[in-house]
């Protein structure tokens, strides 16, 4: 499908794959960044302020099971019919060991 974009963008791209809307849900498993903790920086990133943009579900005190469930709720009241998709977003989600991103 063309666009009339030089580019194709996300939602675009999305609902050509999927057939529909599809809504991410933030997830915050609690990790930190190596620009937050020291390896990397110090003070993270300027624009890197979780409470600015992470919704009121998301908490890594609830697991991630309970972020998407909240999530999901959240959105279904403002749109019907959706795609979901888990959407780790608070700081760096992967910066952690193997046996933690496993668990």
């Amino acid at each position: 499908m063309f666009t009339g974009k030089r580019y194709l963008n996300y939602a675009t791209f999305i609902k050509q794959r999927f057939g529909q809307r599809v809504q991410k849900i933030s997830l915050d498993i609690g990790f930190s960044c190596p620009n937050r903790d020291g390896s990397k920086g110090y003070g993270g990133c300027t624009y890197c302020n979780n409470n600015t943009f992470n919704p009121d579900y998301c908490e890594p005190e609830k697991s991630i099971k309970k972020q998407l469930e909240d999530g999901i709720s959240f959105f279904s009241k403002k749109y019907k019919d959706q795609k979901y998709l888990a959407y780790f977003q608070a700081y760096t989600n992967t910066y952690s060991d193997l046996d933690s991103l496993k668990a």
